[in-house]
């Protein structure tokens, strides 16, 4: 009987686990834009961030909705399609097992060492601090230092994920995915899959579309990137094995390019005309709502049919450039926030402040990446694969004292 119930855990036999190259190139596209999109936080009049420039305006926002409808909803999708593939590599236990100490440690490394810079520059900013870092950092590492009492909400009080969220629930989704892994691999639904694929295109695109807009609706939206970013999670890790919805994608591809382009001309008209006019009904929120949803999924399949159609040629350097993703994330946004608090008081006007981040944000990135592939020891803690080979008891001392360092960590994440 116990036999029969671990089949279910068994992936289908039409599953390849050979990774995509268009993919590849997807997921070093799509975290390098993060750091024109989070440059361009510092600058927007109406959207929240952890620091602000001097020079806030409400136009740049326009320019924003280019990428903030589909920008994380295409690094979901890449990385399911990423655990669909891993997942056929392993039995169960040791893919968890992994999983865990790739994800965790980098996110153990990234809240008490990496994230803390943000919170710095946060804390100058609204409450006038009046610490050096040193002071700061010392302070910091109290968990009941009451310097913090407004800053409360983390993993530990204090201690927050910030960008490093995605993290955080890049795990617990892959926990959720493995309880789901009889209902993601089942024949009912693979059938059901490829039959929706042989549908016209609309048909492909509404029966996608339906789930995001059924959450949408019963979601707050506070939290609503959590499960969206599930369901295209989901959707990455269930089509991915399926060849002929790439190529609908890329025969299609000037018709999607079309379709966001008008999509995003409407949300940027709906934004002004609705989101920010406080006489807007409650209809007209609602529509504006599931036009921003529609946009979400139509940008992600965009970016897919592009890639599919363009970026399907592999390069020697993109499995370095690939390799080095994960300590990219993981630096940009804190280098980000700590530039601009350098170049806060410096009057250098918005163009010249904004390239400067840019262009530092993607070389200090690139010079901490460089040094890390030096340094094999440090890499685990980035999420950075080691190609050095080791003592197999040594492996095991290293992951099992790690597995250990994260249980804490993991629980207060679940519970």
């Amino acid at each position: 009987m116990l036999k029969n119930i671990s089949t279910l855990w068994q992936p289908p036999l039409t599953h390849s686990s050979s990774r995509l190259v268009e993919l590849d190139w997807l997921r070093v596209l799509a975290f390098g834009l993060l750091v024109f999109y989070h440059t361009g936080m510092l600058y927007t009049q109406n959207w929240g961030f952890h620091f602000k420039s001097t020079y806030l305006s409400s136009g740049i926002e326009n320019a924003m909705l280019l990428l903030s409808p589909w920008r994380m909803g295409l690094i979901w999708y890449i990385s399911g399609a990423a655990l669909s593939c891993l997942i056929q590599k392993s039995v169960i236990p040791s893919f968890l097992f992994s999983r865990t100490i790739k994800i965790l440690l980098p996110l153990f490394i990234g809240v008490w060492l990496i994230v803390p810079i943000q919170l710095y520059a946060q804390m100058h900013q609204e409450i006038g601090l009046d610490l050096n870092y040193f002071q700061f950092y010392l302070a910091f590492t109290d968990l009941s230092n009451p310097l913090f009492s407004q800053y409360q909400s983390g993993i530990w009080p204090h201690v927050d994920v910030n960008h490093l969220w995605y993290l955080r629930s890049l795990w617990e989704f892959t926990l959720l995915l493995v309880l789901l892994l009889p209902i993601l691999w089942s024949s009912w639904l693979q059938v059901a899959l490829e039959s929706l694929i042989k549908r016209a295109f609309i048909w492909v695109f509404l029966g996608l579309l339906v789930p995001l807009c059924v959450l949408k609706l019963s979601w707050p939206s506070e939290t609503f990137r959590y499960p969206m970013g599930l369901v295209f999670l989901i959707y990455g890790f269930l089509l991915t094995h399926h060849r002929a919805f790439f190529e609908k994608l890329s025969q299609n591809w000037h018709r999607l390019l079309g379709s966001f382009i008008v999509g995003y001309l409407l949300v940027v008209w709906g934004y002004q005309m609705i989101w920010l006019n406080d006489q807007s009904l409650q209809w007209q929120i609602t529509a504006m709502d599931m036009l921003y949803t529609a946009q979400r999924l139509l940008g992600v399949m965009t970016m897919l049919a592009l890639a599919a159609r363009f970026l399907k040629r592999p390069h020697r350097l993109l499995p370095r450039v690939n390799r080095l993703v994960f300590p990219f994330y993981i630096f940009h946004q804190s280098i980000i926030i700590a530039l601009a608090f350098w170049f806060h008081d410096m009057n250098l006007g918005a163009v010249a402040e904004a390239c400067l981040v840019v262009l530092g944000t993607f070389t200090l990135c690139a010079l901490l990446c460089v040094v890390l592939n030096y340094l094999p020891f440090m890499q685990p803690l980035f999420g950075i694969r080691v190609n050095k080979e080791y003592p197999r008891h040594l492996k095991i001392a290293g992951n099992t004292l790690m597995f250990i360092l994260l249980v804490p960590m993991a629980l207060n994440i679940l519970f």
